[in-house]
């Protein structure tokens, strides 16, 4: 079997879309999720995380002739913070550090733009990927929880209260501010804004007596709705945000504002991503029967602390 060519790195004004979302999906061909996108997918993650193709490095290599997108890493910028929103290299080019000259590439192009700190997420489970991140500066900031919840635990007790809908961007610029640690990039009012100007989503919120609200939940309809066949595994209903007005009682918002979510979508399994792992919101949930199905740690380079490597 023919060695696979020495790939080469594109940055800059040379970076296509197209060639990105290969390398994006081809190094994300063996991740534990399905992480590949299609071609709206991809326009549509560069736009709600404020990537810029010119922030963004593709690893190409030629192949049958033709150059290939083989691995891919991301930058979104917001003022004076960056995500990396994906590192990847293609297995078959693993072990020749390419990981590593990415994220370097990442770390010059954010001090170009005048970023101070990275963020990014990274299964706990990803042992690779953490030491990469950590060989290039990054360091763990706090631990992530993934919960679920399946239909097939039955259902939750009838709420006293009841959801109402509200404009979802209406939420965000009123609500978001109830979140009492910081959210993640994704989770970010200006993510989450732009995700509704995309995408559109359900607004739900609980209200006090006085008619104001007092939580709220953002979710987008879960496909396809309604019962599962027999055999098919349940329509999976993607929590986007959740959040309670701080000085509102805990457990008489949040049990109420969940039990009626399930109530509404009765057949759907809930998830929702990188709820912190110290959020007092956690016993809620684990309460009402969710589970915690995977771990992520949120980690942050501080590029003052630890800047880019000179050498390309």
């Amino acid at each position: 079997m023919t060695a696979p060519k020495q790939p080469s790195m594109l940055t800059g004004a040379a970076v296509e879309i197209e060639a990105l979302r290969q390398g994006f999906n081809r190094g994300f061909a063996d991740y534990r999720y399905n992480m590949q996108m299609d071609p709206s997918g991809m326009l549509g993650h560069l736009h709600r995380s404020n990537i810029a193709p010119d922030d963004c490095a593709v690893l190409v290599a030629e192949e049958e002739g033709r150059l290939q997108g083989v691995g891919a890493a991301l930058l979104a910028v917001r003022g004076d913070e960056g995500w990396c929103g994906g590192l990847s290299v293609d297995p078959a080019y693993r072990g020749g550090g390419w990981g590593r000259r990415l994220m370097e590439h990442l770390k010059r192009r954010a001090v170009e733009r005048g970023v101070r700190r990275i963020f990014l997420e990274v299964l706990v489970s990803n042992d690779h990927a953490r030491s990469v991140y950590r060989q290039v500066g990054f360091k763990r900031l706090r631990e992530l929880l993934l919960w679920e919840r399946d239909p097939r635990q039955g259902p939750l007790p009838l709420p006293y209260e009841r959801l109402e809908e509200t404009d979802p961007a209406q939420i965000l610029r009123s609500f978001h501010r109830w979140h009492e640690l910081p959210t993640i990039w994704q989770r970010r009012a200006r993510s989450l804004l732009n995700y509704v100007e995309q995408h559109g989503c359900i607004g739900l919120t609980i209200p006090a007596k006085d008619g104001a609200p007092v939580a709220y939940v953002l979710v987008s309809a879960p496909s396809p709705y309604g019962a599962p066949a027999q055999g098919q595994p349940p329509a999976r209903l993607r929590i986007l945000d959740v959040a309670v007005d701080p000085e509102a009682n805990l457990q008489d918002a949040a049990r109420p504002l969940l039990q009626a979510l399930q109530l509404r979508y009765v057949d759907a399994r809930m998830t929702l991503m990188d709820q912190p792992a110290d959020s007092r919101l956690n016993p809620v949930f684990a309460s009402l029967g969710f589970r915690v199905f995977d771990r992520q740690y949120e980690m942050v380079v501080d590029l003052a602390e630890n800047p880019p490597d000179t050498v390309q």
